[in-house]
């Protein structure tokens, strides 16, 4: 569901809008934490370039420049967040990028997705580079 129908849902539904904009915020805080126990410096999060959208984080590690989008979703066993990474995300996440390297002269970068699940009182945090 996105954010436009929940939002139309009444007070309700600004509840739960609301309540995915906190998760959401927590989820980038959280990959923030462990990328930094991962080694990674986090270099920018949330750069914006109006004609594509956001880069959720930027951080770096042995050289290499890593680009990452976050997905988050909570109580859902049955649901990967990463089905929410579609072509056209894909394909604006990469423009986004390429300006950005091209911008700033980076010889060495990949793209990642990491993924933040909530389930019960788990977390679960996947990371896949080179996407």
């Amino acid at each position: 569901m996105n954010m436009s129908m929940q939002f139309l849902g009444g007070k309700n539904g600004i509840v739960i809008f609301l309540n995915k904009m906190k998760f959401g915020r927590f989820a980038e805080n959280l990959v923030c934490k462990f990328l930094e126990i991962k080694n990674f410096k986090i270099i920018k999060r949330n750069w914006w370039l109006k004609k594509y959208g956001e880069i959720d984080i930027i951080a770096y590690k042995n050289n290499c420049y890593y680009f990452i989008e976050v997905k988050a979703l909570k109580n859902n066993i049955n649901f990967d967040p990463s089905v929410n990474y579609n072509k056209l995300k894909k394909e604006r996440f990469h423009n986004l990028i390429n300006y950005y390297v091209n911008k700033y002269h980076l010889d060495k970068f990949t793209a990642g997705l990491i993924t933040v699940q909530k389930i019960n009182k788990k977390i679960k945090i996947k990371f896949f580079k080179n996407v």
